[in-house]
């Protein structure tokens, strides 16, 4: 087969894809739970002062207990349990993704049959402002 351009999306190919990535990423987002780029408990300063005015008397044990390493385990368990919910979502939301893609997809290919040809690399700032307008308009009305 030659290779060719895209002439169309297709909305139940695309919402098919989202369905087979969203369910077999499970563990990546369990791995992302796990080592996050910053810890949930980095900064029990200020959990501790948001928290402190309803319960002042027991800011000092929250702060122990938010800097403990139970917090970070129990963190892990209930990701780790829940991994199974995360990677059936996919299946589960397919018939709504696939309804949301047969709206937005056409919407996108429209849109960008209308910008100006691409310019080489470096040169297409204006062309991508294009875009991102014409996708904000569309804000909401989807």
């Amino acid at each position: 087969m030659a290779i060719s351009t895209r002439a169309n999306l297709d909305p139940t190919a695309a919402a098919t894809a989202w369905a087979t990535r969203v369910g077999a990423s499970g563990a990546k987002w369990l791995k992302g739970i796990e080592a996050p780029r910053r810890l949930p408990n980095l900064n029990p300063a200020a959990n501790t002062a948001a928290w402190q005015a309803g319960v002042a008397a027991a800011a000092p044990k929250f702060t122990a207990k938010i800097t403990g390493q139970t917090y970070l385990d129990a963190l892990d368990k209930g990701a780790t349990a829940k991994q199974g919910n995360y990677s059936a979502a996919g299946a589960r939301s397919q018939p709504e993704m696939q309804a949301a893609m047969s709206k937005v997809l056409p919407a996108i290919q429209a849109i960008v049959a209308a910008l100006p040809p691409r310019g080489p690399r470096g040169s297409n700032g204006a062309r991508s402002q294009q875009l991102q307008d014409a996708l904000h308009a569309l804000r909401g009305t989807l």
